[in-house]
């Protein structure tokens, strides 16, 4: 059983990079509740509309996002799968077409996910750690 839920919320992660990368904010958006409660790790609690609003201006000021997800932890309770995850991505903003700046993100949380109608949701973040640190600005075009 485990492993089957493992494997559906593989999926799942799959279905969030493909519209993280087409930047379809809609699609993204059907990976959460709507009840979402999502703890930010300054301890700010945003629902699913604040975050979808975050992301949509991730996706418009951002020219690049390069993401692993790594599950550390997988537990099965009262229906409900929390996978503990790490993540570390690289993300590159441009101006002028040449001049790109890049930070590191790792971010660690917790994410549990319902099954609301035979679909993995996103029901709970918590981010336990975080940190961005500037990469640097780069001159040029991308390779």
């Amino acid at each position: 059983m485990s492993d089957t839920i493992a494997a559906e919320l593989e999926a799942r992660h799959a279905e969030a990079r493909r519209a993280f990368e087409a930047r379809d904010i809609s699609a993204y958006r059907s990976l959460f509740s709507p009840a979402l409660v999502y703890r930010q790790h300054d301890g700010k609690v945003i629902g699913r509309d604040s975050l979808m609003r975050d992301v949509a201006q991730q996706l418009h000021s951002l020219s690049r996002v390069d993401s692993v997800y790594r599950t550390e932890a997988l537990v099965l309770a009262n229906g409900e799968a929390t996978e503990t995850l790490t993540q570390n991505a690289t993300l590159e903003a441009t101006a002028f077409g040449i001049l790109r700046r890049s930070w590191v993100l790792s971010r660690r949380g917790d994410y549990t996910w319902i099954n609301e109608s035979g679909v993995w949701v996103i029901r709970r973040v918590e981010v336990t750690s975080e940190s961005l640190i500037n990469a640097g600005w780069r001159v040029g075009k991308r390779r």
